[in-house]
């Protein structure tokens, strides 16, 4: 049977601390070297159970987390209590944690099976722990605006995995949070993808205090990369990718899945508020005035707002005072999934109007039926429907809803074809055929259907202002379960794009009243596609928010992870129970779920008052304020030069205020791309907002270089995964441990750089400081 989630490991005596006590864990960790000081891989304890007077460790487990191929795993689990043993011997007593250690294991009847990093990617992980005085309660939000989201949400760094509810620390009294003596605790720190050998420890006499322990609660975010025909569950493995999305920006053969970056998938929609708009008669009110936003609101507007991409999207740049000036789009004359997006350049000259001439309009959409619209220069009209053989499908056109009684083509399941006005919810009203059904074919389980109507402008003839008008053109599909038209079984949405097929007629995608870059508001929606194993859904608002010079560089360099409109990937599109697969892509393996938990192990002292400090978190970005891409450099791209060895490198700053006294720091960031992370002391009387401070005139405080697997630097092979990484630490404290004095932050600016591989891009590159500090 499975063991309980909990379990205590003795390491020692509390009284006299037994020699022969197990090693940590993983294994040996690295620290870096702090400037001043000494002798600290041969002085500080290599082992925490070296540690001034012992240590003891219990460990627990968190509940089960499943998953499938792509899906990401990210939710508050439900508390589990410490072990019992634990728990009763320091009722009334307090702990000092001196640091954890963390893996990711199956659960077998011969024991716990470390999970490897390539099968199972933790992006990141958050955790805490009550004791007296306090509880965890499951609160419910009430809305954006409700003040526990927000408080909630400014006090994690990643933010929360759900805006409907968390599991959140309440005191029971106003006096216990008063207390000098903490009843709760929060443990992270390097807790993301180099958390198994990255040291969560601090100095010794430095630790988090927690007053009669009781319980302990963990928000995971775990990406499954594991290709269940080449790899396997547990070591040794090599890593090999499974399916990637289109956006995907891993090279072939890389050591690392494009999953782990989050890329923007078509599973995923934009819903800016504002955003843009099609037009096909007329001149825009506001342009679009550069090719990249152009070009990134034409497949925003097209494709990502329906439910899944339909198109591939051709760009162009031209500077014609014959065509209409700003942002175009126009669909290719012999292939209508094809779009062609031309941006041209603004200028004195007025330009043309939109769709100035256009005589021929062409589109193609494509949900649970596709549907193809042609409309000749001469007027003619062309419908292809084609859906499931063997069961009714139907569209309806100008319509998002059956509530807007939209005209209605059915396809029975005997190929015979009618048109309806539909009711709200009813099969409304069947109307005399307005076209023509040319040929009826079925091939592969697929039935197509092709329908002409000689004159598109018969204003007697349902839809025949679409025909004539063109532009993004809402309707509903649905299937049936039967040949004959009932019910539906499957339903849904979206646009097709009835564009001008010729040139210089192209219609026009302008802004409404856009938002300056980094300030658009919107969210992205998940698109469920229907299939059993697909279990995402909702939406996310976008959080992003980059501060100006000096607070961070994104800003100014423009970079996606700022602005929705642009954004490509991150933490952002990675949400509970989504897959990172396209929406044309089948989750696979999906009778092979991977179940494990997450293990850590507490190291701990009995509390001396006089001898423990407890140290205080608070955390450090200078991106947006976490993530950012890193963009594929060459030698316009701004932040970006080469090395020596030819590899390009991207470096971006910040400059903020401190806090405190450090004890400890991990910079957060991710495999494959991250190089290094520095922080700077500013000089005395910086003041926050100056941009003087620079690593050339500042003290430096900390630098941490990743150290990658594969590389013979790390001792544990079952964690020295080639591609990933771990980050030694900095830590501050007693000289006789090789380490130097905490350096005091308190009304001091600091200023951060962090440097990235930018040979290929990457999304979703962090640039965050967790920070450990006393006052």
């Amino acid at each position: 049977p499975m063991a309980p989630p909990v379990c205590l490991v003795v390491v020692g005596l509390l009284a006299g601390f037994a020699s022969g006590a197990p090693d940590n864990m993983n294994g040996e960790y690295i620290l870096s070297k702090t400037p001043g000081s000494s002798g600290t891989e041969s002085k500080f304890p290599k082992k925490f159970r070296d540690y001034p007077g012992g240590a003891e460790a219990f460990d627990v487990y968190s509940p089960p987390i499943t998953t499938l191929y792509s899906q990401v795993f990210w939710t508050a689990l439900d508390p589990v209590r410490l072990p019992e043993d634990v728990i009763k011997r320091y009722v009334n007593q307090t702990i000092a944690v001196i640091g954890f250690e963390m893996d990711q294991v199956r659960r077998t009847a011969s024991g716990d099976v470390s999970v490897p990093i390539t099968v199972a990617y933790n992006h990141h992980f958050e955790s805490q722990m009550v004791g007296e005085g306090y509880q965890f309660e499951k609160i419910f939000f009430e809305g954006e605006d409700d003040p526990r989201l927000r408080e909630l949400e400014s006090s994690m760094g990643h933010h929360l995995p759900s805006h409907e509810w968390h599991w959140a620390v309440r005191a029971e009294d106003e006096s216990v949070a008063s207390s000098s003596v903490p009843g709760a605790q929060a443990f992270g720190g390097a807790n993301g993808g180099e958390y198994r050998k990255s040291y969560h420890g601090y100095a010794p006499g430095y630790a988090q205090i927690i007053r009669s322990p009781r319980e302990m609660q963990i928000t995971p975010m775990q990406i499954d990369t594991w290709h269940r025909e080449k790899m396997n569950i547990s070591y040794p493995t090599s890593f090999v990718a499974g399916p990637l999305p289109r956006n995907s920006l891993a090279p072939e053969g890389a050591e690392y899945s494009g999953l782990l970056e989050c890329p923007v998938t078509t599973r995923l929609r934009k819903e800016i508020e504002g955003g843009y708009s099609v037009l096909m008669r007329g001149t825009c009110e506001n342009l679009i005035h550069s090719a990249q936003e152009c070009f990134a609101a034409g497949p925003q507007e097209i494709d990502l707002s329906s439910e899944g991409a339909n198109h591939t999207f051709k760009t162009q740049q031209l500077a014609s005072p014959s065509m209409p000036r700003g942002c175009l789009a126009s669909t290719d004359p012999n292939n209508s999934s094809i779009i062609l997006l031309t941006f041209n350049q603004p200028s004195s000259d007025p330009g043309s109007n939109c769709g100035l001439n256009s005589g021929g309009l062409r589109g193609v959409s494509s949900d649970l039926v596709s549907l193809a619209v042609g409309v000749d220069v001469q007027g003619g009209v062309e419908i292809t429907l084609t859906g499931p053989a063997e069961v009714w499908f139907g569209v309806g056109l100008n319509a998002t809803m059956m509530k807007d009684l939209p005209w209605t083509i059915i396809v029975d399941g005997y190929g015979n074809v009618t048109e309806r006005r539909l009711a709200d919810h009813k099969p409304g009203t069947l109307l005399q055929p307005s076209f023509v059904t040319k040929s009826v074919s079925v091939q592969g389980g697929l039935r197509t259907v092709v329908l002409t109507r000689p004159n598109a402008t018969d204003p007697s003839q349902p839809g025949h202002a679409l025909f004539q008008q063109g532009g993004l053109i809402p309707y509903i599909n649905a299937i049936g379960g039967s040949k004959d038209f009932a019910y539906h079984t499957a339903h849904g949405s979206n646009m097709l794009p009835l564009f001008p097929a010729t040139d210089g007629s192209e219609a026009c995608i302008c802004a409404e009243q856009p938002a300056p870059f980094g300030s658009a508001k919107g969210q992205l929606v998940y698109h469920n596609t229907k299939r059993p194993q697909d279990k995402g859904q909702g939406s996310v608002g976008f959080p992003n928010k980059c501060q100006p010079k000096p607070r961070s560089d994104l800003l100014s360099m423009r970079n996606p992870t700022c602005d929705i409109r642009f954004y490509e990937g991150g933490q952002t599109s990675c949400h509970h129970m989504w897959s990172l697969l396209d929406a044309d892509q089948e989750i696979p393996w999906a009778d092979q779920p991977l179940t494990y938990h997450l293990k850590f192990r507490f190291w701990v002292q009995p509390y001396k008052e006089n001898y423990h400090t407890n140290v205080l978190r608070t955390t450090w970005g200078i991106a947006s304020p976490v993530e950012y891409d890193v963009p594929k450099c060459d030698a316009d791209v701004d932040g970006c030069t080469r090395a020596k060895d030819g590899t390009w490198v991207h470096t971006i700053t910040g400059t903020f205020a401190g806090q405190g006294s450090l004890t400890a720091a991990h910079f957060h960031c991710h495999a494959p791309t991250c190089l290094s992370m520095a922080l700077y002391l500013c000089p005395e009387g910086t003041r926050e907002g100056d941009d003087t401070c620079n690593q050339s005139n500042s003290q430096l405080l900390c630098e941490e270089r990743p150290v990658y697997g594969g590389t013979g630097q790390i001792d544990l092979p079952k964690m020295d995964e080639p591609g990933f990484i771990l980050q030694p630490p900095c830590l501050w404290g007693d000289e006789q441990f090789g380490l130097s004095a905490p350096p005091n932050t308190t009304n001091r600016i600091l200023h951060a750089v962090k440097t990235a591989n930018a040979t290929i891009g990457h999304h979703g590159e962090m640039a965050w400081m967790q920070m450990y500090y006393h006052a």
